[in-house]
């Protein structure tokens, strides 16, 4: 594994490759290759972009990493699809747009698949990430899968969030104002060729002036590359404007702070789960039935097997 580690500190793509297959499904990674994961300085941008299904995300990555290889950037991209019933992978919709950048060796995509993770990330996102960058990659770009209103989760991992929308969704502020439009440092309305894009433009501008937030809302037409020069020098603005030491503390922590809940979160609903199969569950819906215990007691009692499993794990591993 330190093998592994040095080839990829030089920027080695098989050892990249090799590294993000061993925690792609599981979002588990081997003790040395933890540790290293554990160096991420925090100095490397990462930007996140999320939006509902459709709106053109990986076309406007596809754009970016454009003008971002003109400006000699290394660029990772970690881009999160749907799972395949079949295989349990990642449906590769994104990776496909972004084709012709598949022989540059200065761009490295990966592919994840949820994994019936919530939030729009896979459990791995943050660990491919961590990889991207110590491999050399700067910046790196996490695309979630499209999501709905409450699916934020990009906001504990990326340093800056570009919520892309676009025209046609019907009451599109309903649409995003629950929970997207909160996570947003930019917001970039695609499809502005069509005549309803200066209609949203308008609206996201006059939603943020209510709340009496400043945040730049840029029309682009990505598949064209208009306005996506402008939105990359926004991006560039504000990540050195936010970049101060106390700041890449706080990124660091918010990170990590992020990967332990969704990893509790997903081993309590494991073990959980795995409880309420046991044999003492059909005794206790009887004795609930039956007015002999509460529902309060049985879940107490589901709660005590599973973090007795979850106890049982740890003292294993």
């Amino acid at each position: 594994m330190n093998e592994l580690v040095n080839k990829l500190r030089q920027g080695n793509r098989r050892a990249l490759a090799r590294a993000m297959s061993s925690v792609g499904a599981t979002g588990h990674a081997e003790s040395s290759l933890e540790v290293c994961l554990r160096e991420s300085t925090g100095q490397v941008p990462w930007w996140g972009f999320t939006g509902p299904p459709g709106v053109g995300k990986s076309t406007l990555l596809d754009a970016l990493l454009v003008h971002l290889r003109e400006h000699g950037r290394r660029v990772g991209v970690v881009a999160v699809d749907p799972t395949s019933t079949r295989s349990d992978g990642a449906l590769l919709g994104d990776r496909v747009r972004m084709m012709r950048h598949a022989v540059d060796d200065g761009v490295f995509i990966r592919s994840l698949a949820t994994h019936g993770h919530h939030g729009g990330l896979s459990d791995a996102t943050l660990h491919c990430a961590r990889l991207l960058e110590l491999a050399g990659y700067d910046p790196v770009l996490i695309e979630t899968v499209g999501v709905g209103q409450n699916e934020v989760e990009i906001r504990s991992v990326a340093d800056l969030c570009v919520v892309v929308l676009g025209p046609g969704y019907g009451d599109d502020i309903q649409l995003v104002k629950a929970g997207l439009l909160e996570i947003a440092d930019v917001v970039a309305v695609n499809k502005c060729d069509l005549p309803e894009a200066q209609r949203l433009v308008n609206e996201v501008r006059q939603e943020f002036a209510a709340a009496a937030r400043d945040i730049e809302v840029v029309a682009i037409e990505a598949k064209s590359g208009n306005g996506v020069p402008e939105l990359l020098q926004r991006l560039f603005e504000l990540d050195r404007a936010r970049r101060t030491e106390t700041a890449e503390a706080s990124r660091g922590r918010r990170r990590t702070l992020g990967e332990i809940r969704r990893r509790t979160e997903f081993s309590c609903r494991q073990a959980l789960g795995r409880a309420m199969t046991g044999p003492e569950v059909e005794q206790w819906i009887t004795k609930l039935n039956r007015g002999e215990c509460s529902l309060a007691t049985v879940i107490s009692r589901l709660a005590a097997l599973a973090l007795a499993e979850l106890q049982q794990e740890a003292d294993d591993g």
